[in-house]
């Protein structure tokens, strides 16, 4: 399971997913602080009186708590690794990893969490953090592989929307617009199936190509003049309903605002 930072740094939900079971890498800003080793421990036993103290204390001296960033400046220079990452259209993508096992602990948690921080410098210079709950010994390349999949799932969406009218919709209530949705995934799984039919004879084939030869072959209901005309009327039929209802409607809230001063 992947997300971008708004999902990874949400602690809520990835100790959620950790405690079902879930498998995760999900990407966290530069800023997400972590630690080298479990700091945790139990809440300091009080002297009967007050309150009694329910924030936990770092039991381990030796921890040491930086952010992502801090982290990978430290270590990423001189551990890190190059590996292919994926094919892609450009040719073979390679980038650095680094990967290290920390640990995410606030003194109100019971206790600490650990996880595996994968670092990847980009090509053009830039790093991407992502922590994962996998276990220890996932191996790089398996945590390099789990990062680059969240690509396919933007390039998805980028085609549904250019292509197949993702947010083309106008409807105001949930049922239309999951309706909306249903369709254009179905569009989606169609015109992905056709280009795995057809990738040795056009393995450039796009999803715009695709619907650019549908509007050509699919056969269309012919349309005259009136059908125009006509179906334009009904619609500014409809508009004027609306428009003398909300006239009416704003009436009679004046009326009885005016009633009651």
């Amino acid at each position: 399971m992947g997300g971008d930072e708004v999902y990874g740094n949400n602690r809520k939900l990835t100790d959620g997913l950790d405690d079902d079971g879930e498998v995760f890498l999900m990407d966290i800003s530069s800023t997400h602080q972590l630690w080298d080793r479990d700091p945790s421990g139990p809440a300091p036993a009080g002297n009967g009186l007050g309150r009694p103290r329910t924030r936990g204390v770092v039991a381990d001296p030796k921890a040491v708590k930086k952010s992502s960033a801090q982290w990978a400046r430290a270590y990423f220079a001189t551990e890190s690794r190059e590996m292919t990452l994926r094919e892609s259209t450009r040719g073979v993508l390679r980038a650095k990893i680094w990967v290290k096992e920390v640990w995410q602990w606030e003194p109100a948690d019971a206790q600490a969490r650990r996880r595996l921080l994968a670092v990847r410098q980009e090509q053009e210079g830039t790093f991407k953090y992502s922590l994962s709950n996998a276990p220890q010994q996932t191996t790089q390349e398996r945590l390099a592989y789990m990062q680059t999949q969240r690509f396919w799932i933007e390039r998805a969406f980028q085609d549904a929307k250019s292509g197949l009218g993702m947010a083309d919709y106008e409807v105001r209530g949930w049922k239309g617009w999951h309706h909306h949705m249903a369709l254009v995934c179905l569009a989606l799984l169609f015109t992905l199936k056709e280009r795995i039919a057809h990738v040795q004879s056009i393995p450039l084939l796009t999803v715009r190509d695709i619907v650019e030869l549908l509007e050509i072959y699919l056969p269309r209901r012919s349309r005259d003049p009136d059908d125009v005309l006509a179906a334009m009327t009904r619609r500014h039929q409809t508009r004027k309903k609306l428009i003398d209802s909300a006239r009416i409607k704003r009436r009679s809230q004046q009326k009885t605002i005016t009633k009651y001063n």
